[in-house]
């Protein structure tokens, strides 16, 4: 059984996730997780579940879907500073950072991205998530990286 203070404490550091994204991050598939809402900390919109201090975003949405995608190979993370949404460690003890930029504001993620490692922490690889391919051959970069495109998470680049 899972504790619900931790679910919580989740949701309140990062904000929002989706009902499939706790049941991956918490290795619970069965789980709906009704119970933290009796809570009042936690409200659920759609299958979003959204903590009552905070907004639903989307990049970090997109940010969490990244994650879960690495389920089996990180031994640690944390909510890091926009542009990074979350940074990871997996077992191989490389740092991963995963950047989400949207429409707004995808020139300046490209900008901050061309000058590391001067503007962000540094990091072994980066997984960069932009709304569309065009920024791709705007990026060059010093690591490597994994561009895709979402909502569908399409990998771009190898």
């Amino acid at each position: 059984m899972i504790d619900n203070q931790k679910v919580i404490n989740f949701i309140q550091d990062f904000s929002c996730a989706k009902l499939e994204q706790l049941q991956i991050i918490f290795d619970d598939n069965k789980n709906s997780f009704k119970s933290i809402l009796s809570s009042n900390m936690v409200s659920k919109k759609g299958n979003v579940f959204v903590h009552n201090t905070k907004q639903i975003n989307e990049e970090m949405l997109v940010a969490l879907d990244i994650l879960c995608k690495y389920k089996n190979r990180y031994v640690k993370f944390y909510k890091n500073y926009e542009p990074i949404f979350i940074s990871f460690m997996t077992n191989d003890n490389l740092l991963y950072h995963i950047i989400v930029a949207n429409e707004e504001n995808k020139k300046g993620v490209v900008t901050l991205v061309r000058s590391y490692p001067l503007s962000i922490p540094l990091a072994d690889k980066l997984i960069l998530a932009f709304p569309d391919k065009e920024s791709l051959s705007d990026i060059g970069c010093n690591i490597p990286f994994l561009y895709c495109t979402y909502p569908n998470l399409e990998i771009v680049n190898v």
